[in-house]
C-alpha cells in the first residue's frame, strides 16, 4: 500500500480540502497512531485521536508548535492512506 507524507501544514490543509480525513502518525517501532483531522472554523484543525478518543481543535500555530502532528510533519512521520 502506497503512502502519501504530509510535508507541510499547507499540504495537509490542501490534502483535507480534496476529502482526505484519516492519518497516521508514525511511532516508534513501527506502531502507529490514527488520526481523524478536519477543518474547523476560523481555519482551525480539529483532530480526533483514536488511540483514547481525545479530541482537540488548534490554530495552525498551535499545530505546528506544540502538537504531536507538528511534530511529526517536522520528522515526516505523518502520512495519509489512499
Amino acid at each position: 500500500m502506497k503512502v502519501k507524507q504530509i510535508k507541510t501544514i499547507g499540504h495537509l490543509r490542501r490534502t483535507i480540502a480534496s476529502g482526505h480525513q484519516d492519518f497516521r502518525l508514525y511511532l516508534q517501532g513501527g506502531l502507529f497512531s490514527r488520526k481523524t483531522i478536519t477543518l474547523a472554523a476560523r481555519g482551525r484543525f480539529h483532530i480526533v485521536n483514536h488511540i483514547d478518543e481525545s479530541i482537540q481543535t488548534l490554530s495552525e500555530k498551535q499545530l505546528s508548535t506544540a502538537s504531536n502532528v507538528g511534530k511529526a510533519i517536522q520528522k515526516g512521520s505523518l502520512v495519509v492512506l489512499p
